[in-house]
């Protein structure tokens, strides 16, 4: 993954992609290979064989419970409400999209991906519901619940998703240069992703917000992991639903924050500041979260 990370920071610094080409190369990214990467990981599984209530149960709560816990934490050492939303949101969200599925293929292979894309299909609404929540709230109005509705149906990760349970669900066959071709796609689309996010990587724009990015960074990747995963262990979570919750709650804070901030008056700056550090420094703490869990058998 860092291999991947570092040939888009040598794109970008050969020149080879600027800014404008970068946003064009992810909003196609967004809008067709991952949507097809949905599709592939829900029409090829068994849907009753991956859909596990109590992992849902245990993965929507515990990001419940981590943005209650952040929120009180933040409140109280920032008094700045533009910076109050983008901490939280930095804090509680995660990259699972990007990072949970490429790393539980890398682990178990094919059959550890139909969890994986489950918990993503669930959690990622519920990360968009509660981001637009807190942001309007430290924006001073009330969050609007029926265009979030709305936007959660029109996401193109939702669309596939339910297409690719369609399919699955009512068992439509799909011709086998079909199956080739979206399979083919679907193998292509995480190292293009990580590629353009390290095409995407910018430390100058970094500023003296040190302390809240520094709060932001050991929250993501360390304190939530050191709370959650100990937690999910002792519930007896094993295997691909173990590592699907340890990217979920150890992965850098997810890419979408900074839109998002910029685009209902958070702090920006902060947001993109905070996925710049995150993003590298998990390419470590990842591999350590990992190593121990591993070696304490849990996956």
């Amino acid at each position: 993954m860092f291999i991947y990370i570092l040939i888009g920071v040598m794109i970008k610094s050969a020149g080879m992609m600027n800014s404008a080409e970068n946003k064009r190369f992810n909003k196609i990214l967004f809008t067709f290979f991952y949507p097809v990467l949905m599709f592939d990981n829900i029409y090829s599984a068994d849907l009753g064989a991956v859909l596990d209530l109590r992992l849902i149960i245990f993965a929507l709560g515990s990001v419940a419970a981590t943005v209650i816990a952040v929120s009180l934490v933040v409140v109280r050492i920032e008094k700045n409400n533009a910076s109050r939303g983008a901490m939280i949101q930095a804090i509680y969200r995660s990259n699972f999209v990007l990072m949970g599925i490429m790393i539980v293929q890398s682990i178990f292979g094919k059959e550890g991906l139909p969890t994986a894309a489950m918990l993503v299909t669930i959690v990622v609404p519920f990360f968009n519901v509660i981001a637009v929540i807190v942001l309007e709230y430290f924006r001073g109005n009330k969050a609007d619940f029926g265009k979030i509705a709305v936007n959660t149906a029109k996401n193109p990760l939702i669309i596939g998703a339910v297409v690719g349970a369609v399919f699955s669900g009512f068992e439509i066959g799909l011709p086998g240069v079909a199956q080739d071709v979206i399979g083919g796609i679907a193998a292509a689309t995480m190292p293009m992703a990580l590629i353009m996010l390290g095409v995407s990587i910018d430390y100058s724009a970094i500023t003296a917000k040190r302390k809240n990015i520094l709060i932001c960074v050991v929250g993501r990747l360390l304190v939530v992991p050191v709370i959650g995963l100990p937690l999910a262990a002792a519930m007896g979570f094993r295997g691909p639903a173990f590592v699907t919750l340890l990217i979920m709650m150890a992965s850098p804070t997810a890419v979408s924050t900074y839109p998002m901030a910029v685009a209902m008056d958070s702090d920006g700056e902060l947001a993109g500041s905070a996925i710049m550090i995150s993003t590298p420094l998990s390419c470590i703490t990842l591999f350590i979260w990992l190593l121990i869990f591993k070696n304490l058998g849990v996956y």
